[in-house]
């Protein structure tokens, strides 16, 4: 289980950790490849739809929801709608 948080909201909720690897396009034109830390939540289990902010802890390990390089913080993980894939930095220990 993780416990994902907005504001004074908290939701523990499973989750499935992944990884989304991303290339975006620095100031000065230089290629960064990196990659996002990933929460897989059911849809049914989370009510509301995940923004950037957002913090899943996982263990003594903050994750804050992240932006993947303009293509928004989450996607769907299948065609039916069911799991979402949440893209993460670590922000901080706990």
């Amino acid at each position: 289980k993780v416990l994902y948080c907005r504001d004074d909201k908290r939701y523990s909720v499973d989750a499935v950790l992944g990884r989304t690897k991303y290339e975006i396009v620095d100031e000065n034109g230089f290629k960064v490849v990196g990659h996002a830390i990933d929460f897989l939540i059911a849809a049914s289990d989370l009510p509301l739809e995940p923004k950037s902010g957002d913090q899943i802890v996982s263990g003594n390990i903050v994750h804050e929801v992240n932006d993947l390089g303009g293509d928004g913080c989450w996607c769907w993980c299948d065609p039916h709608g069911i799991r979402r894939r949440i893209h993460t930095e670590i922000f901080k220990e706990q």
